[in-house]
């Protein structure tokens, strides 16, 4: 029997794993498992030992933090997966309990699920091997400890005898523990590889955690085809995890399910690989940092070194587009200022915009969260002042009159967002809109860009609105009528919408410094920090107004609330100015969190079944919306991708670099839509804004021009990320000589620019390029950029 509740120990002081002495984890979570495999024949295949049912055989494969038992006990296999913590094991998770039950589940088309057969149970070359026989097919478990990390890598070999025709070849596993949080990429729990963007199903209870990573660099396009790759969570029965192949059918909008009807061929060797999370010692409710990092590590960043043909247009007018300078002309000053409309304000001068059509009486300028023109025509400005092309940096001035000076009903401007139909924007005011605009405000001014005379006065008369009517537990509604009354059941429906609030409120103390703006700022954050952040109820418009229309309904199968990724990144964004102007250092860390907890909304790679694609590494770093929904890449990356390298400027992590750079590249093969793969599979969807695709998207390459230009070297992490058009190959630095190897898949008509971060300001650095010396500079020189010879 398994013992309960002890650290176990021989006389020597070691631990005993003699026997069935392993202990379970209730010094953290006093629980009692279940015999959940009895009831879940659907899931499991009997795997019967050759060996008489009276003889017992283990082996055990143990690292540091985690130990694998798979023993042959009265006929079955058993496998029980225990983490370490404070020198003791403590279980956490078992594959295969009792007589009808084992870790792999292996339905055929017709017929009971299939009984194998236990050839071999060993340990070879630091792995933990399984054989199976099932009549004239053979099946091969490998499991892998990942050196001293809480990760095992699973391979789980199906070699078919002939043609097999299956409804499901899957690995199952039951977490120990009542969970006290869970996460899935999508309500309902089943997500087919469509919701594959950072892919993780997880079950944690205090610190001790079991999460599922499918591999996803080994699934192939004619796999896919044949058959779906989910992962599948089901807290209320088990809680159970499931990852491997079953046939998906579209549920409701972008939510899909197991499609029980359908099944498909297996004409040879089938892998199904994945690496399993076993942890004691996680921080509570953060599990998912681990998963966040194995994405980065295992899959995002071997594809972002060849990933420069990523940026390249795929539209038909944007074909010919690759380097930045090519979309400059084209977005700037092509497309720009033939979209550009002129809008009479009170005092007889002109603001304007590039229009968006997207509801209403005709051609519009929005001012909203999603197609905010004042955030493209700052991009546009950047480059304008850049450039010194003073006509465009006129025209792009005319977006900040227009939110400067504009009123309610101000020609076709809208300070409002939108929910496909218009009607969240037909009366009052919306906060979330404002305080957004509000932002771009001080953003310009900051800049030091022309016309910005009027920017406080106006962002002082917003503050003072929305701190008015801030709740005595810190929530500031974002919902008014006309008349600038709350409305607070809808306020209360979008409260996550605080966080943007709050950034502004940031950004106007950082260059006004009232405490009042402050007070209000830690006010809001501490209601974020009790309503929002523990329950991860991400409500804002787009979660409930958007494609994908649903209640703040809790979803009993995964035990998750509503989440949507639009408010969260902006609340990211306000944790680190809230760090910058305190330096008080928890909202650095708060910050830091729930940045890797958007992270889980960033694809690490691109799906090879989907429509369209142009390149191995086309939809790298662009994120998806919220968890009932399935695009690839939408057009909030951009924003995402400058929060990102905010992040990696405050804390020197080369991963947020390299993270922030892929969101920022992610828009421009999608471009001029808002996303790909609307429903997760298929190819380019549709149109919605040029400050919802390509103005925006544009805009944030001009945000980062300075700092990044063509690419940039970390020298402190001894990493290169190409940027604009390039790939960094090699990046080998040691002892003052740095040596690159670069290429470009494009034609390029200018020497890059490379550009050195971190580096020592008075030493002098040897560099050479592609095999050849370029030069010696010092690091002061290098943080200024160089264009390096030979070009790539």
């Amino acid at each position: 029997m398994v013992k309960r509740g002890r650290e176990l120990r021989s006389k020597s002081g070691s631990l005993d794993t003699s026997g069935s002495n392993l202990s379970t984890l209730s010094d953290m979570q006093n629980t009692r498992l279940t015999a959940f495999w009895l009831c879940l024949l659907w899931l499991s295949f009997t795997l019967r030992a050759a060996v008489s049912s009276e003889a017992q055989h283990f082996v055990e494969l143990r690292g540091g933090r985690v130990l694998v038992r798979a023993e042959i006990r009265e006929g079955a296999l058993r496998e029980q997966y225990f983490a370490s913590r404070a020198g003791a094991w403590g279980e956490i998770a078992t594959a295969g309990q009792g007589q009808q039950a084992g870790p792999v589940s292996l339905i055929p088309a017709q017929g009971a699920p299939m009984i194998g057969l236990v050839r071999n149970l060993s340990l070879s070359e630091g792995s933990l091997v399984e054989e199976f026989a099932l009549g004239p097919h053979r099946l091969i478990r490998k499991l892998t400890l990942l050196g001293d990390t809480p990760w095992i890598r699973v391979v789980t070999r199906l070699e078919p005898s002939g043609k097999l025709a299956l409804r499901q070849f899957a690995d199952g596993f039951k977490f120990a523990l009542q969970p006290d949080w869970s996460f899935s990429p999508s309500v309902g729990g089943f997500n087919p590889d469509a919701q594959y963007k950072a892919p993780l199903i997880l079950v944690q209870a205090g610190s001790a955690a079991l999460g599922i990573v499918p591999e996803v660099s080994t699934l192939e396009c004619e796999q896919l085809k044949r058959c779906n790759h989910p992962l599948d969570l089901d807290v209320p029965d088990g809680p159970v995890l499931s990852v491997g192949f079953m046939p998906a059918r579209i549920a409701y909008h972008s939510v899909y399910a197991a499609d029980t009807n359908r099944w498909w061929t297996a004409d040879g060797p089938i892998e199904n690989s994945y690496y399993l999370l076993v942890t004691a010692s996680a921080a509570p409710g953060q599990a998912y940092r681990e998963a966040v990092r194995l994405h980065w590590e295992r899959f995002g960043r071997a594809e972002q070194v060849h990933a420069a043909d990523q940026q390249a247009g795929t539209d038909l007018r944007y074909r010919s587009l690759a380097l930045w300078d090519d979309w400059r002309r084209m977005v700037w000053n092509q497309e720009s200022p033939q979209m550009w409309i002129s809008v009479p304000l009170p005092d007889g001068s002109s603001g304007g915009g590039v229009y968006t059509k997207r509801w209403g009486p005709g051609p519009s300028v929005y001012l909203s969260s999603w197609f905010n023109t004042l955030r493209t025509s700052y991009g546009m400005a950047l480059y304008a002042k850049r450039t010194r092309q003073v006509e465009l940096l006129k025209l792009a001035s005319q977006a900040l009159e227009l939110a400067l000076k504009a009123g309610r009903n101000g020609g076709p401007t809208l300070w409002a967002a939108g929910d496909g139909t218009g009607d969240s924007t037909k009366d009052g005011f919306l906060g979330y809109d404002m305080c957004w605009t509000g932002c771009w405000l001080l953003k310009w001014r900051a800049a030091r860009l022309p016309g910005s005379v009027g920017v406080l006065p106006r962002c002082r008369k917003l503050a003072a609105f929305m701190i008015a009517r801030q709740l005595g537990n810190g929530m500031l509604p974002t919902r008014f009528g006309e008349d600038g009354s709350v409305q607070q059941d809808t306020s209360n429906t979008v409260k996550a919408e605080t966080g943007p609030v709050l950034l502004f409120l940031l950004e106007l103390y950082n260059q006004d410094r009232s405490s009042l703006y402050l007070e209000a700022a830690k006010k809001g954050l501490r209601f974020l920090e009790k309503e929002v952040i523990p329950q991860r109820q991400w409500y804002d418009y787009e979660t409930f107004w958007s494609c994908s229309p649903r209640t703040a309904s809790f979803d009993e199968r995964t035990q998750q609330w509503p989440a949507n990724d639009l408010a969260l990144s902006q609340t990211v964004a306000a944790y680190l100015l809230a760090f910058r102007v305190t330096e008080e250092s928890a909202y650095l860390v708060q910050g830091e969190a729930l940045l890797d907890y958007l992270l889980l909304f960033q694809q690490c790679w691109t799906n090879p079944r989907l429509e369209g694609l142009t390149s191995k590494a086309m939809l790298l770093g662009g994120f998806t919306t919220q968890n009932s929904d399935a695009e690839w890449s939408d057009a909030r990356q951009s924003q995402c991708g400058n929060i990102l390298l905010d992040y990696y400027r405050a804390t020197g992590k080369v991963e947020y670099l390299e993270r922030g750079i892929a969101a920022l590249r992610a828009q421009f093969p999608v471009s001029p839509s808002e996303n790909w793969a609307h429903e997760g599979y298929g190819a380019k969807a549709g149109v919605s804004s040029f400050h919802w695709g390509t103005g925006s998207g544009m805009a944030g390459i001009e945000i980062e021009e300075d700092y990044l230009h063509d690419a940039i070297i970390d020298l402190a992490a001894g990493r290169g990320i190409g940027v604009n058009g390039l790939n960094v190959v090699e990046c080998c630095i040691h002892d003052g000589q740095i040596r690159l190897n670069l290429s470009s898949p494009f034609k390029w008509q200018r020497r890059a620019v490379v550009v050195f971060r971190r580096t020592e300001p008075a030493r002098r650095y040897q560099v050479q390029v592609n095999g050849v010396a370029a030069g010696s500079w010092r690091g002061k020189d290098l943080e200024k950029g160089i264009s390096p010879t030979p070009e790539p």
